[in-house]
């Protein structure tokens, strides 16, 4: 008896791996913050009117089950890649820290950063060796 489930069991996953071959198939950090405001706009819904809860539940579940599914690997990454990104720029803000700001070396024209905030600064270019004074 116990042999049948496990039998059983095999063959349904055997079943769901051919299902999601060539699927992205991951719970990223995009999927997560959508199954979190899931997660809260059922609980919420009772408090706002008009069904505007659920429908918002629905969507992100809906958003979740097609990223999931979704066989277009490289753009799923790629969206996590910007949300990631987009959620340090966001925390960066409230938490205070640093942002930077980017020029180009006047002579050979390569591309340097320096943190915001330091006002008048001397800058060395490590390609060409070239001297100036930026305001950042």
């Amino acid at each position: 008896m116990g042999n049948s489930w496990m039998q059983r069991l095999t063959k349904f996953y055997q079943k769901y791996a051919y299902l999601m071959r060539g699927r992205y198939g991951r719970v990223d950090q995009i999927n997560k913050a959508l199954l979190i405001v899931w997660a809260v706009m059922l609980i919420v819904d009772r408090w706002i009117p008009f069904y505007i809860g659920n429908v918002i539940a629905l969507a992100a579940l809906a958003l979740v089950l097609y990223r999931f599914c979704s066989k277009k690997i490289y753009p799923r990454s790629n969206e996590n890649q910007k949300f990631i990104q987009w959620i340090a720029r966001v925390k960066d803000f409230f938490t205070g820290k640093a942002t930077y700001r980017y020029f180009k070396c006047p002579e050979c024209k390569q591309k340097m950063r320096a943190p915001k905030g330091r006002g008048k600064i001397k800058v060395t270019c490590k390609n060409c060796h070239t001297q100036f004074v930026k305001k950042v």
